[in-house]
């Protein structure tokens, strides 16, 4: 069993390239979600065909349930053994620790994959400065970066961006500065061959710098028109629950699912085509609980 650790902060669209991936790879996958709610939203939007998904709900696996982790990838191993494991770790977790936890389980036939981490670039001054040492850690120990959320960027910020990361490491890490979208399946049965063999895993983690971020999740959301969800959406981003790095969630409108993507300060909406409830989580600092709870 290949394992592919696909890593990357809050929002940089891990899902997204994970459905990607199945599209373009004819090959069952287990995904391993780890979910830092505990409500589990992504599970709903990984609705490829030949995907089985596994959730990890309300910790982190980088430390608080390493325990847990390691017994679900035995798990998946024993019962399943898929060719390829794909794990979408929690977006405030230590890479190097999340390797290391794998690399104990010490079954011969488990291969770690290169990981690779996608990097929302309109977050990244932001993230760099309040997660830093997370985010180093991620960039240091990973073996490819897909930059995500180029739409309206310009060449110059990207390339300053590429910088700054190539400061942090600069052995051999591939950057990704296109859509990935547009790439041949080739390309994504690389990603499937290069393993992490002779990888120095660059250790900085401790529990003391553990980021205690509160999370908010709930489920039958009562949101009956597009107009309150907008303001809804607008008071998240303009920091009238507290600071938000993430929201998502799935609602049902005038008859018509919809799911919603919020990434600090920037959100999105669109249809989809069913659900079995309506759920929203909502990661942050400062978040007013009880103000969300009402609505």
């Amino acid at each position: 069993m290949k394992i592919l650790l696909v890593s990357g902060f809050l929002g940089a669209g891990k899902t997204t390239f994970i459905k990607e991936m199945a599209k373009n790879i004819n090959l069952e996958f287990v995904v391993l979600e780890n979910e830092y709610a505990d409500i589990g939203v992504d599970k709903d939007f990984l609705d490829e065909k030949n995907l089985n998904v596994w959730e990890m709900l309300e910790g982190c696996i980088c430390c608080s349930m390493k325990g847990d982790f390691k017994l679900s990838i035995k798990r998946i191993y024993s019962e399943i053994n898929p060719e390829y494991l794909i794990i979408e770790p929690t977006g405030v977790g230590m890479l190097s620790s999340i390797i290391e936890n794998i690399k104990e389980i010490n079954i011969k036939d488990i291969e770690i994959l290169n990981p690779l981490t996608l990097i929302d670039i309109t977050s990244f001054s932001e993230y760099l400065e309040t997660f830093n040492n997370f985010f180093i850690d991620n960039l240091k120990n990973t073996g490819k970066v897909i930059l995500t959320k180029l739409e309206n960027s310009f060449p110059l910020e990207i390339e300053n961006i590429k910088n700054e990361i190539f400061k942090i490491n600069n052995s051999n890490l591939e950057i990704i500065t296109t859509d990935y979208r547009n790439f041949s399946k080739d390309w994504f049965g690389e990603i499937l061959n290069k393993n992490i063999d002779n990888k120095i895993i660059d250790k900085n983690f401790s529990l003391k710098t553990h980021i205690n971020l509160r999370t908010f999740s709930k489920e039958n959301v009562n949101l009956k028109t597009m107009d309150e969800l907008g303001l809804f959406l607008n008071k998240l981003v303009n920091g009238d629950f507290g600071k938000v790095y993430r929201a998502k969630g799935i609602v049902k409108i005038d008859g018509f699912w919809g799911k919603f993507n919020l990434v600090y300060k920037n959100f999105e909406m669109e249809p989809i085509t069913d659900a079995k409830k309506t759920k929203i989580v909502i990661i942050g600092n400062n978040l007013d609980i009880e103000s969300l709870k009402n609505i």
